[in-house]
């Protein structure tokens, strides 16, 4: 708003400025034209002197002339005598003036004065002063002539010039006529500039109060969204921490880690979640899984699909129909779609069995191997009501270690093979390192420098490398175990590692990917 104010200032003085350089030049080319004229009244007034005087000087010379051929007294010569030069003088600087004033007319009118008086020197006054003795009548008849001649002579010009100055005297006041509407036409523009700024300053005030109004609304509007935000959180926050932190089992054979780290502290709770829960004879349930959204419809969401494993592994604690029973639920009540694994571990055969419903692969790593991706696929829950899901057995050995974790983990970067990447080295220095937080461990290491763009929850669940006190395991079944785990090649473990794109995704969403 300040800078439109500064535009609107600017705008009113550029207009202020117009204005008084309108009335300035206005004014002094109102100025030149009545000085202009004002002179021209005066050197037409000047002009209309010298043509008086100089007809004076004509009748002072006629006068002279007719006294002394009256009285043959020289005395009567004196205003003859004086007008002579005083007549020649006044007479040039009339055609001067009437030159300078381009009024030709009266200029060839003066040019006849002069002519008349050389006539009226040279054919009265010379014979009339030389006492010839001829008919003096007749002469001073031919003089009064000459003189009468001389006036019509100047009152022509006179004529002229006082049209002259009436032209003049209509160019003043044409001038101050004009005077009048340019200081009215100021008047006018300054008060329409006025308007303007006006109504531009009442658009701005309420342009302003408009916007004032909306950021008003739109704080209140903030502050209703934050205190719902924060209750929201604060509730999901409540049904996360009860869900997410349940103790996991303490068992001598089995080895549990966990961890779960939301993607920033601003960010709304999300959907990631991980379960564990002993089972008779040396078993273990576990499970791990990924809500679409984020909020109380995930936690609630989570909290369902958890109560619905639990209960339902005691009834039937095979991870397929687990799935299916909860795909169903979720499938009727229209909840949000949940990837998930389930499954358990059997310390009595070193076995893991799990199904798996649209979630990433799990990982396995096993003493003298390298860590291996291990199959996936199938639909999310909750995404079709009488999907079938697969379960997987995995025979494994003493020390082995079973990584689960959510998408979270991998996809960090836009390159999920990349992602895969870094979590198979995370794992492998963990075992290398005998980490005593795996989870923790790994989470750490795949994101050392690296910014976390969603939640992410790990699950380990390893088996001890001797058997506990009080726990039986099967000679067969242990032999068979170690059969042919610990001889397996380098070089399959980093075939199975550096998996191809096309294949790992066919396995982890269970249909071929062009």
């Amino acid at each position: 708003m300040g800078s439109e104010r500064r535009r609107a200032l600017i705008l009113a003085a550029t207009y202020a400025v117009l204005v008084i350089a309108l009335l300035v030049g206005g004014g002094l080319y109102v100025r030149t034209l009545i000085a202009h004229s004002f002179q021209t009244a005066a050197d037409l007034s000047t002009t209309r002197a010298l043509a008086y005087s100089s007809l004076r000087y004509m009748l002072d010379e006629e006068t002279g002339v007719r006294g002394y051929a009256a009285t043959h007294n020289r005395l009567f010569l004196q205003p003859y005598n004086a007008a002579l030069q005083p007549f020649a003088t006044t007479l040039r600087t009339l055609r001067s003036d009437l030159t300078a004033l381009e009024n030709s007319a009266a200029l060839a009118s003066v040019n006849d004065m002069g002519a008349a008086n050389s006539d009226y020197l040279r054919t009265v006054a010379s014979r009339l002063l030389n006492e010839s003795g001829e008919n003096t009548e007749a002469i001073e008849r031919h003089g009064k002539n000459v003189v009468d001649r001389f006036r019509a002579d100047v009152a022509h010009v006179d004529a002229l010039l006082t049209l002259r100055e009436q032209i003049v005297n209509r160019e003043v006041q044409s001038a101050i006529d004009r005077i009048g509407l340019l200081t009215g036409g100021a008047v006018a523009l300054v008060l329409l500039i006025s308007l303007l700024y006006a109504v531009q300053q009442a658009n701005l005030a309420a342009r302003i109060e408009r916007e004032r109004l909306r950021a008003s609304e739109q704080r209140g509007e903030a502050d209703v969204l934050r205190a719902a935000y924060a209750t929201e959180k604060r509730i999901a926050d409540t049904l996360q921490e009860a869900f997410v932190q349940r103790p996991l089992p303490t068992h001598p054979t089995f080895r549990f880690s966990a961890t779960y780290v939301p993607a920033s502290e601003e960010a709304k709770v999300g959907g990631d979640w991980y379960d564990a829960l002993e089972l008779p004879a040396n078993r273990v349930l576990f499970a791990i899984g990924d809500v679409t959204g984020h909020g109380i419809e995930a936690a609630v969401t989570m909290n369902r699909v958890r109560q619905t494993l639990i209960s339902s592994a005691l009834l039937d604690p095979m991870p397929a129909a687990l799935l299916a029973r909860v795909a169903r639920e979720l499938y009727a009540n229209k909840a949000p779609l949940v990837t998930a694994v389930a499954g358990f571990a059997d310390a009595g055969t070193y076995e893991f069995v799990y199904s798996i419903a649209g979630h990433p692969p799990p990982l396995l790593i096993e003493p003298g191997r390298a860590p291996r991706m291990l199959d996936c696929g199938s639909l999310p829950l909750g995404a079709m009501p009488d999907n079938e899901y697969r379960t997987f057995r995995i025979q494994s050995v003493p020390g082995a270690m079973l990584v689960l974790y959510t998408d979270g983990a991998i996809e960090h970067s836009r390159d999920v093979i990349e992602g895969e990447t870094i979590l198979l080295a995370a794992v492998a220095e963990a075992v290398r390192l005998e980490a005593p937080d795996p989870a923790t461990f790994i989470h750490n290491a795949v994101f050392a420098g690296r910014e976390i763009g969603d939640d992410v929850a790990i699950l380990t669940i390893g088996f001890a490398a001797e058997p506990a006190a009080g726990v039986r395991i099967s000679a067969d079944r242990a032999q068979a175990a170690f059969t042919g785990r610990l001889g397996v090649s380098q070089a399959e473990s980093r075939a199975s590692a550096s998996e191809p794109q096309a294949a790992r995704w066919t396995r982890w969403f269970g249909k071929k990917v062009a």
